[in-house]
């Protein structure tokens, strides 16, 4: 149980932490990439993402482009809409899908998504105070872009179920959005019952 990571390049500073570029001039990231899963959600799935600082969406298609789900997070909440059977999740159920959400919380997967290793995983002091509460491992791989020094791989052990399940990056854009999007999932799909 524990916090790893791995970095392609490294910019250091006098604490020898990595150097992120200042992207506090930037209200919205967009981009896209692909997860890779063993478990819950197996196989390839690709997505694209539009993101504030605060709230992202993200859209998962399958190999031959149907939709199949789709995140909301915000900073303390993540729903999930199953769009090939139209179902939303609940809590639970998130976890059975997504089960790297033991080791991370929504806002810190904004976090990556906009390029950078959450301070929980990347403050030492943190990381040995959070190392309890950790199922898994959490691996990050960064790369020099345009911008500088951003994540562009993330990997999840899974210690319960011995799953790993992989994030890569392809491409991230920043002060545009994928308008379509930002929408909620409608109120007419179910709830996925617990015994579901």
């Amino acid at each position: 149980m524990g916090c790893v990571s791995t970095y392609n390049q490294t910019y250091e500073n006098e604490t020898n932490s990595i150097i992120y570029p200042d992207l506090s001039d930037k209200d919205y990231c967009r981009g896209s990439g692909y997860i890779t899963s063993g478990v819950g959600i197996k196989g390839r799935l690709n997505f694209t993402f539009t993101s504030s600082r605060s709230k992202a969406y993200i859209e998962f298609k399958d190999l031959i482009g149907r939709k199949t789900l789709f995140l909301i997070l915000d900073e303390s909440e993540v729903k999930v809409w199953d769009i090939l059977n139209n179902r939303r999740y609940n809590q639970s159920s998130i976890l059975l899908a997504l089960p790297f959400f033991e080791i991370i919380n929504s806002k810190e997967l904004i976090t990556f998504l906009w390029g950078e290793i959450p301070s929980k995983f990347s403050d030492p002091s943190k990381i040995k105070s959070e190392k309890e509460n950790i199922s898994g491992t959490i691996q990050f791989n960064t790369k020099q872009t345009t911008y500088g020094q951003m994540v562009e791989t993330l990997s999840f052990k899974v210690i319960e179920d011995n799953s790993k399940i992989n994030l890569f990056m392809m491409n991230r854009e920043f002060n545009v959005q994928y308008p379509h999007l930002i929408r909620e999932i409608p109120s007419s799909v179910l709830l996925i019952k617990d015994n579901s």
